[in-house]
């Protein structure tokens, strides 16, 4: 049997030798608990673990105190507030960009770590950070700050210890504070350095088995783990050849095995194809003759959790450790208690929260079965805090500016959808319900989404078409039967008459009007009015700006999807199938878009010709996620613009663009180059509807057979190119009003000292603020729930016979049980690698034409995004204005949600780049770094590596 083997105990002694002049350094030999503020809680587990005797690689700690007294050392409270601002380079915070190039290592400390690194015998080691939260000491930091691996010579230690102290103020680390409430001024950061094990396998072990859901049903293993723990059983392994790198960065599926924890049977054992390992020396392929060979033999497998255990009883708790396996010994690189097994408490509350929400859909679900898609608004608006999601809840109803567009165009919405729209919010985020959606048309009339189409297919509910189905008609349809056709006759003259030239009311009338109006109410200082006034003009505000505007704006949205649909129709019915894509290239270089225009006014303001200034007087109204009323505008906050102005700059340094990505590097020479691209496709069309017309009596009937389509064409081109600008557009001008609303809110927040909590207040209880209560616990049980909301996974699409799925983590399930036929948002059309569980195409929804390869950067946040990449392909959730620069060094666009008319796909034409949208779960199957193809022509996006 392996054993773990004793320290060497000339090791202890070369220790002894350096304790008593250290003073900034502390060896694993002499940490104990009451170290923790010195060392953080990964130096003192390394410690213990020493300690204890476990085979742990030599190491020491360069404690806290070295931190505060740096030269020139980072300091909590002004890096603090960078941090609250969001700056953010690459992965390091803007403020800590500086500390790194001018920080100097005092003398003293430099010979300590220096001497400390050769007792340990100098060599490679893995430098880490570990911070320390001092009334905290729980707190793992698990993946927040920096890890440097390889490191060599004192030169490149020096250096990655500052870069440890510097990742202490990354967005990340910033973030994870926030989210767990952590206060900065009691965080600092030691400095782990420990001698690198040449591993011939390496891994992770997990002493308790996070795959089991509650209900027993096993989710068969991604190799990504490490979120989404719920249940006790079994111990689980996961290994690889070489270094553990490869594992812990999702480089490489492992191998996976699970241990009966009592008789340490193997229970389970699935052996991945491993392509690929990290060595000391950099990543290489895996030989051949071992890529599907088990990386631990089952002698080694029960060894190896034994020690597990016994590694979990000296901490009483269930452990998440790291491990290597190297001259026949296996070596402790980390062990962590298993954070999310911590409270049991919350995670039972976790539970409740999610059968509340499982009882309520089905209160509101049809009895033919409700389907609740992501699609829409919940693009720009995944999870509104308490405030937005009251205010745009009416909005989206029947009485508010959305409805009161359709009953504008002579539908008839349904009570139903008139109270509670159609919207449903589920554990905190917004779902498209689309029972009450086929109700925005004709009350009673038998639309709907077919359910069983649906469940077979879910993508299709992304952008889903209602259909008729007489099966479902009632007695009251067919007594007013003749009522609806002529409601539909005049739905349908309506519609013609008002889009013939609503496009020159807008911007003849209502976007001059409405901008007065915002440029008047600005002028208003709301310190100078009543508690009540301030609230009359939250309500007028809001009226304004979402009832009366929005219900004229939002036409121009419906009526270039309606065009672009007619004129899709139109081309393929004209000239075939094949020609069915040639709609987009009609498109693009159009004139009038704002969120365009707002581009090259960044870009200018990048080359030096436009002031900051004069571009936040014309768009500082925007803001990332704008639709939050929470989120700070650009005018009150300009380092977002700061960050994009930088890739602007740092774009002219781009290599030339690939073939398929043309116009250079200015948005102007993009659109220019697109105008043309169109006015070459108009000519096409052209040149086949004069194909069409033909000679000969066979070619003459064809050409009078296509006469009516060639006249559609004509005609749904003219309004698709008229009103497609505008969907961007109209967006432009209800943030206008919105930056009235979010004014009038911090008002409010400001008299009754909420200190910005009160975006967790509802629109129904503001009155209420001038009786003096206290909202403090209110707001603090709103908070605590929203947190636990946002920790239940979701599905893209979610089925009310399926509702048990919620809190299951779709996307990783769904590629091990496709072949199961457990509903899943995986692609069907998708192709997997054989006996593996990874994809080699993802098949979404084609919104701008070409194809292109390039490197994924897959972005959550366009604050996060990093500054130097170019000719990327950008991976993102969905976008919205704030995303438009990052376009600029992108060869290509995927995204999980959106559509023809979607912000980034309007972009994505305008810069010429390929896009495929409506991948679900693309930001997880796609890893960041990986090579892709996107084919904008097909809506295929094929792995290039693995």
């Amino acid at each position: 049997m392996t054993q773990f083997t004793p320290i060497s105990r000339g090791y202890f002694h070369l220790l002894k030798r350096n304790l008593l002049k250290m003073k900034y350094i502390k060896y694993f030999t002499e940490i104990n608990k009451s170290d923790l503020p010195l060392v953080g809680g990964k130096g003192l587990n390394l410690g213990l673990l020493t300690q204890e005797r476990f085979l742990v690689p030599n190491g020491f700690c360069i404690t806290t105190e070295a931190y505060w007294k740096s030269e020139g050392g980072p300091h909590p409270r002004p890096l603090s507030n960078c941090g609250e601002r969001g700056k953010s380079e690459d992965s390091l915070n803007a403020c800590s960009v500086p500390f790194l190039k001018t920080v100097e290592i005092q003398q003293e400390l430099k010979d300590e770590i220096i001497d400390a690194y050769k007792a340990i015998g100098a060599g490679r080691v893995a430098v880490r950070s570990s911070a320390t939260a001092e009334d905290l000491p729980d707190a793992s930091f698990a993946g927040q700050q920096d890890t440097f691996l390889n490191v060599q010579g004192a030169t490149q230690l020096l250096d990655a210890v500052k870069r440890c102290w510097a990742s202490l103020w990354s967005e990340r680390a910033i973030a994870y504070r926030r989210n767990q409430n952590i206060d900065d001024s009691k965080i600092a950061m030691s400095v782990v350095v420990q001698k690198m094990i040449d591993s011939e396998v390496s891994g992770v072990m997990f002493t308790v088995n996070p795959q089991e859901t509650e209900g027993g049903r096993k989710c068969p293993p991604t190799g990504g783990i490490r979120g989404g723990l719920k249940a006790e059983g079994g111990m689980v392994i996961e290994s690889s050849f070489g270094l553990g790198e490869a594992i812990v960065s999702g480089k490489v599926s492992p191998d996976h095995f699970v241990v009966d924890r009592n008789s340490l049977d193997i229970i389970e054992k699935i052996v991945s194809r491993k392509q690929f390992m990290i060595t000391q020396d950099g990543e290489v392929e895996t030989p051949e003759s071992k890529q599907t060979q088990s990386s631990l033999n089952d002698e080694q497998i029960k060894n190896l959790a034994q020690w597990g255990i016994e590694i979990e009883r000296f901490y009483s708790a269930p452990q998440d450790i790291e491990w290597a396996f190297a001259e026949g010994n296996f070596y402790i690189l980390q062990a962590r208690p298993i954070t999310k097994f911590g409270s049991r408490k919350s995670e039972v509350g976790i539970e409740k929260l999610r059968q509340e929400e499982i009882a309520t859909l089905r209160a509101k679900s049809d009895p033919a079965g409700t389907v609740w898609s992501s699609f829409n608004l919940s693009e720009v608006l995944p999870a509104p805090l308490p405030m937005t999601w009251g205010i745009i809840k009416k909005f989206m109803s029947g009485r508010g500016g959305f409805g009161l567009t359709y009953r504008d165009l002579g539908f008839i919405p349904s009570k139903d959808v008139d109270e509670h729209g159609v919207l449903d919010l589920i554990c905190g985020r917004v779902y498209f319900n689309l029972s009450r959606e086929a109700k925005l048309y004709f009350n009673e009339f038998p639309l709907e989404h077919n359910f069983n189409a649906l469940k077979k297919d879910p993508q299709k509910a992304i952008y889903p078409k209602a259909t008729v189905n007489i099966k479902r008609s009632t007695a009251k349809f067919w007594a007013k039967f003749l009522y609806y056709v002529y409601k539909m006759s005049v739905s349908e003259s309506k519609i013609k008459r008002i889009r013939k030239d609503f496009d020159r009311v807008l911007t003849g009338q209502i976007f001059p009007k409405f901008r007065e109006y915002i440029k008047e109410q600005r002028q208003i200082d709301l310190t100078k009015l009543s508690d009540q006034q301030v609230l009359d003009k939250l309500n007028e505000w809001i009226h304004e700006t979402l009832t009366v505007f929005s219900r004229d704006a939002l036409k121009a949205s419906i009526f270039a999807g309606l065009s672009y649909a007619n004129l899709e129709t139109a081309i393929v019915k004209c000239f075939g199938e094949e020609h069915s894509e040639r709609a987009k290239t009609l498109i693009v270089g159009l004139e009038g878009d704002l969120t365009v225009d707002m581009n090259l006014k960044m870009w200018e303001v990048a080359q030096g010709r436009l002031s900051l200034e004069n571009f936040l007087d014309e768009y500082g109204h925007r803001a990332v996620g704008e639709f939050e009323l929470a989120q700070p505008r650009w005018r009150e906050d300009d380092s977002f613009v700061q960050k994009m102005i930088k890739i602007f700059q740092t774009s002219e340094e781009i290599p030339p663009a690939p073939p398929l990505v043309k116009g250079g590097t200015s948005p102007a020479e993009r659109f220019n180059t697109q105008k043309t691209a169109r006015q070459k496709a108009e000519q096409e069309l052209d040149n086949l509807r004069e194909e069409a017309r033909g000679q000969g009596k066979e070619a003459r009937q064809v050409g009078r057979s296509t006469a009516v389509m060639r006249q559609q064409i004509t005609r749904e081109l003219e309004f698709t190119q008229r009103y497609m600008p505008f969907r961007e557009t109209a967006k432009f001008y209800i943030m206008l009003g919105y930056e009235l609303i979010r004014k009038s809110l911090l008002e409010l927040d400001r008299r009754f000292n909420l200190n910005g909590d009160i975006f967790y207040l509802t629109p129904e209880e503001l009155p209420l603020l001038t009786e003096g209560q206290s909202w403090d616990n209110i707001i603090s049980q709103r908070k605590h729930r929203r947190e636990q909301w946002l920790k239940i996974d979701l599905p893209e699409v979610i089925f009310s016979d399926a509702l048990e799925e919620i809190g299951k983590r779709n996307w990783e399930c769904g590629m091990r049980n496709a072949e199961l036929g457990i509903s899943n948002l995986i692609p069907q059309s998708a192709i997997r690698i054989p006996n593996s569980g990874v994809f080699q195409t993802l098949q979404g929804l084609s919104v701008s034409a070409g194809v292109a390869e390039g490197i994924a950067s897959v972005v959550l946040n366009p604050a996060n995004a990093p500054i130097s990449k170019t000719n990327y392909v950008l991976v993102c959730p969905s976008t919205d204005p704030a995303w438009t620069p990052l376009f600029l060094n992108a060869c290509a666009l995927v995204m999980e949600r959106g559509g023809m008319l979607s912000h980034g796909a309007v972009v994505a034409r305008e810069y010429g780049i390929p896009a495929v949208v409506n991948i679900p779960n693309a930001t997880k199957l796609i890893k960041d770094g990986q090579k892709i193809q996107v084919d904008g022509n097909r809506g295929i996006v094929t792995f290039l590596e693995t």
